[in-house]
């Protein structure tokens, strides 16, 4: 399973701090860190960066590429910003995201083609609500491979995310196994083995740290990994969940088992 960080984002202190400075060596730390606690790339989460965002975006993609050769998923909904970070990245990146909304379509999908980049791709609604259950987001998928070719970005760059929801949510436990049913069903609507990820924090936002939330993100990616899933973002500090992501890997592979794995 191919495991992003989530840890790099820019409403958090020490990277806030450290954009304000432009000092890149906290950033580079916190790669190093990422790398070393098992981490195959890094989400550089800095929000709509509405102010000096392409700026923002190249000093952060640097930093992290002066200290480890992690692969860089780019998330902004500022498309200037983005394309500031594709145009710095040294490998393949990865936009984080796209999806049916308008300016989405617009502003984000055609950088996947002019950079080669891979692209994940949401299954909200054009309104940019979530869908409710996993018929629709199927239909919504359908929908997003259709603009890819449009566009002329082939669909083996695609990697698509069915949107978990809290589960604090009124229908937050219902919604948890209909974004199961959609991963598990994805390569059979689409006719082709379509990569797919989930942000796994999204399961248990709102809820402390503690065991409880521990427990819960580890066997929802056990559910996700049993249905299929390839990817997974979540924070590379939590040693557990990380174990668990690889060891959903190791067994969903198919290949000879060793216990040095």
């Amino acid at each position: 399973m191919f495991v992003i960080a989530d840890n790099l984002q820019i409403t958090r202190h020490r990277v806030e701090q450290a954009v304000r400075d432009r000092n890149p060596e906290p950033i580079r730390e916190l790669a190093v860190q990422c790398q070393e606690s098992g981490a195959q790339a890094i989400d550089v989460n800095t929000g709509p960066l509405a102010r000096q965002g392409e700026e923002i975006m190249r000093f952060l993609v640097e930093a992290i590429q002066d200290a480890c050769d992690l692969s860089v998923c780019l998330d902004t909904v500022n498309p200037l910003a983005m394309e500031s970070g594709l145009r710095a990245a040294r490998n393949r990146p990865i936009i984080n995201g796209f999806s049916l909304q308008p300016a989405k379509l617009e502003n984000i999908l055609p950088l996947a083609r002019d950079y080669e980049a891979d692209l994940i791709g949401f299954l909200l609604q054009p309104d940019g609500h979530v869908p409710r259950d996993a018929d629709t987001r199927l239909a919504l998928a359908v929908e997003l491979v259709g603009h890819l070719e449009a566009v002329g970005v082939s669909q083996d760059r695609l990697v698509i995310d069915p949107v978990a929801v809290p589960l604090m949510w009124d229908d937050g436990g219902r919604q948890a196994v209909e974004v199961v049913e959609t991963v598990r069903l994805l390569p059979e609507v689409l006719g082709y083995d379509v990569r797919t990820m989930v942000g796994l924090s999204n399961l248990t936002s709102g809820k402390p740290p503690g065991p409880h939330r521990q427990l819960m993100e580890q066997t929802y990616l056990a559910m996700l990994g049993g249905a299929g899933l390839n990817w997974v973002l979540l924070n590379i500090f939590n040693p557990q969940t990380v174990a668990t992501a690889q060891a959903v890997g190791v067994l969903g592979s198919g290949g000879i088992f060793s216990w040095q794995q």
